[in-house]
């Protein structure tokens, strides 16, 4: 056990008992014992700066001891975790993180060129369940980085579901070193895509075919009204979508019940072809339909468009 600067010891966190590299990271020079080959195998810039022609790397040639690498840019924390995957020491791997602690890890991850070397340590990470807002676009962020497509889909889809305001309001230098600023474009194309087709499928109700009567007695006219009307009171007419979270919409049209006319109809001679709309079966599938569809294409947002006709893979 070696000295700090201020005379006190200083600790080795042992990632490999018998590593023949220490990393000395951070500004508190927190040292972490790995193996140069795990580094190596896991990242080309590892593999160069512990190859012969760096300094570190040529020390190691014929020496009894490990060979320091100092790494005063980087997070001790995030460094030691990423560390742990790479040698196999799945005891010291977190099910759970914070989201920004993912997002540090993925930064890391991809200055260090292992990003596939974390591949599915990350998986369990992504989880878009009981976080905020701010925190999926952590996770966003983090998943775009890690190039998961199907992370990257039902995080975007949690924030079009939940998030009612602006996208650039949760915009964070973290954030912005990692995505571009077309990503906050698309997540809004899509949540506004997404309450147009809401919308398109509520209103598409008054004209049910069950409760079509082509004759003037007022049968369809009087469900169609009572429709029209339970649409403004629970607050789903198009106007009002705009100021609610698409998930909060979806809830309330899934919940509606149908409506029952006040008003009567004069006598039919088909009368008895009048069946009792179902608004609310017959409005189920296409919800279920628009609620799938939404989330972003990582594979599309990458590329530089949100075009399904023109991505790799099938939508």
């Amino acid at each position: 056990m070696e000295e700090t600067k201020d005379g006190e010891p200083r600790s080795t966190i042992k990632i490999a008992a018998d590593g023949d590299v220490i990393l000395v990271v951070g500004p508190k020079a927190v040292e972490l014992r790995v193996h140069s080959l795990f580094l190596k195998v896991a990242s080309k810039p590892f593999s160069a700066m512990l190859g012969p022609d760096w300094k570190e790397g040529d020390e190691m040639i014929g020496r009894d001891g490990p060979v320091e690498l100092p790494l005063p840019e980087d997070k001790a924390a995030t460094m030691e975790l990423i560390c742990a995957i790479i040698h196999h020491r799945n005891e010291r791997i977190p099910s759970t993180l914070p989201a920004l602690n993912v997002l540090e890890i993925a930064v890391t991850a991809d200055k260090y060129d292992c990003i596939d070397a974390l591949k599915f340590a990350s998986q369990s990470w992504f989880c878009p369940d009981g976080h905020d807002t701010d925190d999926l676009m952590f996770l966003t962020a983090s998943a775009y980085l890690f190039r998961n497509a199907q992370a990257f889909k039902e995080i975007t889809k949690a924030m079009i579901l939940s998030h009612s305001g602006p996208y650039l309001a949760l915009s964070c230098e973290e954030v912005e070193s990692v995505m571009s600023w077309k990503v906050f474009c698309h997540l809004e194309e899509a949540r506004n895509s997404a309450r147009l087709e809401l919308a398109d499928i509520l209103l598409k109700g008054v004209n049910d075919p069950t409760v079509h009567c082509v004759h003037k007695c007022g049968w369809s006219s009087k469900y169609a009204y009572a429709y029209l009307k339970s649409l403004e009171g629970q607050q789903l007419w198009p106007t009002h979508l705009y100021r609610t979270s698409i998930s909060k919409a979806l809830e309330s049209a899934e919940k509606m019940s149908d409506p029952v006319p006040k008003e009567s109809s004069v006598s039919c001679t088909y009368g008895y072809k009048h069946r009792t709309p179902e608004y609310r079966r017959n409005r189920c599938w296409s919800l279920e339909q628009l609620n799938n569809s939404i989330g972003l294409c990582l594979h599309c947002v990458r590329s530089g468009s949100a075009s399904a006709s023109s991505c790799r893979v099938t939508h």
